[in-house]
């Protein structure tokens, strides 16, 4: 079963003191000149582990069904049809369906603002937060009263619908061989810089091409390639420089115990230099990992396997 299920989880929004400026006692109008910062925090694991509790609750009373061993993740958020909502807080949301950072993603603005408090009068400003699982949002809502406002204004619960799909890993790498160049799978794992995505490229032999295999079960989710690269025939695996001598040329699929981070995605990386920085390159700031070079004792250009990382928040 790999269908999309919906469920409901809960935030709120608080309207906070800003400032309280008493001008009462005073014939003149006075200018209140303030700086307001508008910011936001996402923590994606926060988030998720929220969600997942929720699906799993849901699905132990019978409310929803789940694949039993997948991980679920968000495709779409929003606030429920009847609450107020803002330009922040819906981009917050939208961040929940996008590629997991495992950091803290935050931002912040800072502005002023000028505020006339009249004679004889007091001036109140609030402004609105958001709080959901993971998530802080100071918003561009103010509100000015001349009064303080009662406690059943000050905080309003907001329902946020999800719907969610099982999340897809790789679970192994099948060798492809052909003799054409037009026999190129049509999945392959591509060249993250647009180069060739033949692995034996420039060295003869086999046009070689490598295609994932996926799965929705977390047990069955790969956390790793390991590279080898030795003199002896391995006949458990396939050769990645098939037909063009040398060394033979292995992708080892790796399943580490104890893991909550699998590979979501796969590219290769070819570059005529030695490539050390892949982190700062490709998927910035996201959790992956690669192999060494590929191509590693013979001429030609660097090769890489390169991988996301995705957490896992099995039901």
């Amino acid at each position: 079963m790999s269908s999309k299920v919906t469920l409901t989880i809960t935030g709120r929004y608080t309207w906070e003191l800003v400032f309280d400026y008493d001008n009462s006692g005073n014939s003149g109008e006075i200018t209140h000149s303030y700086e307001f910062i508008r910011s936001g925090s996402y923590s994606s694991t926060t988030f998720n582990e929220t969600v997942s509790s929720e699906a799993r609750k849901l699905a132990e009373s019978g409310s929803i069904q789940l694949e039993t061993g997948a991980s679920y993740g968000p495709v779409s958020a929003s606030v429920a049809v009847g609450y107020e909502t803002s330009n922040e807080v819906n981009t917050m949301l939208e961040n929940t369906t996008s590629v997991q950072s495992e950091q803290t993603v935050s931002w912040s603005v800072k502005e002023t603002r000028e505020y006339t408090v009249g004679s004889y009068s007091r001036l109140i400003l609030y402004q609105r937060n958001f709080y959901g699982p993971g998530m802080r949002v100071q918003e561009s809502a103010f509100r000015t009263t001349s009064v303080p406002l009662p406690a059943d204004e000050m905080e309003e619960e907001v329902l946020i619908n999800l719907e969610l799909e099982p999340k897809i890993f790789i679970s192994g790498m099948t060798v492809v061989y052909a003799d054409r160049a037009s026999d190129a799978p049509g999945d392959r794992v591509r060249d993250w810089f647009g180069g060739s995505d033949d692995i034996n490229y420039s060295f003869g032999g086999k046009y070689v091409w490598l295609v994932p295999q996926w799965t929705t079960q977390v047990s069955q989710a790969l956390t790793n390639f390991d590279l080898v690269i030795q003199g002896e025939e391995d006949p458990r695996y396939d050769d990645l420089a098939k037909g063009a001598g040398g060394d033979y040329r292995y992708l080892i699929p790796v399943i580490r115990s104890n893991q909550q981070l699998f590979i979501s995605e796969l590219t290769l990386a070819r570059s005529a230099d030695p490539m050390n920085d892949l982190p700062s390159i490709i998927w910035s700031s996201l959790p992956q990992g690669a192999t060494g070079d590929i191509n590693k004792g013979r001429e030609g250009d660097y090769l890489y396997l390169v991988w996301q990382l995705q957490r896992a928040y099995e039901v």
